[in-house]
């Protein structure tokens, strides 16, 4: 696959998932809700499927995995602020936040090889994942987390 940003594009699944794992599993720390704890470690446990799958794939193509480690901070310090904000807030931030990743990952999947297709059409499908989970939450749908789920059934 080659397009001017592919190699950018896919570092930001990397520091995606280093991201959102820290901030899930700061938030879950931090929030004393039993039920919201086992959502934001519902949401940490597909960030960790996804960079494992992410893994998978740099290992597997023989591409060079750079570590983002200014994702990992600052995703511990913006889950220390979901984990303690009021609920309607936290979801609002994470639905907001997920449109640039969705950006970098559909254009990932619209120009992959067939070879690739079922990788990067995961990759797009667990940031609509995350999408689809705050906007439910925001309604008050107690089906949430079924489109997380579903992605971690796979």
């Amino acid at each position: 696959m080659h397009y001017p940003q592919y190699k950018s594009d896919l570092q930001r699944i990397h520091e995606s998932e280093v991201y959102g794992r820290a901030v899930f599993a700061t938030a879950a720390r931090l929030t004393r809700d039993p039920e919201r704890k086992s959502k934001w470690l519902t949401l940490q446990a597909l960030e960790e499927e996804t960079l494992a799958r992410y893994l998978a794939y740099m290992a597997r193509t023989g591409q060079t995995v750079v570590e983002p480690k200014i994702w990992e901070l600052k995703g511990y310090a913006e889950g220390a602020a979901l984990g303690l904000m009021p609920w309607r807030l936290a979801m609002r931030l994470v639905r907001d936040a997920t449109g640039p990743f969705q950006e970098k990952f559909l254009r990932l999947k619209q120009n992959c090889d067939e070879a690739e297709r079922e990788f990067f059409a995961y990759v797009y499908a667990h940031e609509k994942a995350l999408e689809a989970f705050a906007v439910k939450e925001l309604a008050g749908d107690p089906g949430s987390l079924k489109a997380v789920e579903s992605l971690l059934q796979r």
